[in-house]
């Protein structure tokens, strides 16, 4: 058994298992849209159109926390992908707590 990372650096660049053993893809969250679109309610509610900017301000908020999930979700994948172990006789991967049971 060895560390998935440490397998996968070692195989070359045209290998089938490189690409299948790869890291997850990591998500690079672009805050500039919802820090814009919050900036935006503030205007649109100290102006006086409060409807819209309560609907924008929801908005913002919500595609936020949207963002959010999705960066802790590549984030733990990563994690798990980095303490992971693979079989070489048996080409299977699983993380490193699992190892210690079996």
């Amino acid at each position: 058994m060895l560390d998935l990372p440490e397998y996968w650096r070692s195989l070359p660049r045209e290998s089938e298992a490189r690409s299948k053993h790869a890291p997850p893809e990591a998500y690079m969250a672009q805050w500039l849209l919802p820090v814009g679109a919050g900036v935006l309610a503030a205007v649109l509610l100290g102006s006086g159109v409060v409807a819209a900017g309560i609907a924008l301000l929801v908005c913002a908020a919500g595609l936020g926390t949207w963002m959010l999930r999705q960066t802790s979700a590549a984030e733990e994948a990563k994690a798990v992908w980095e303490r992971s172990l693979i079989c070489l006789r048996c080409p299977v991967t699983f993380p490193r707590e699992d190892a210690v049971a079996v």
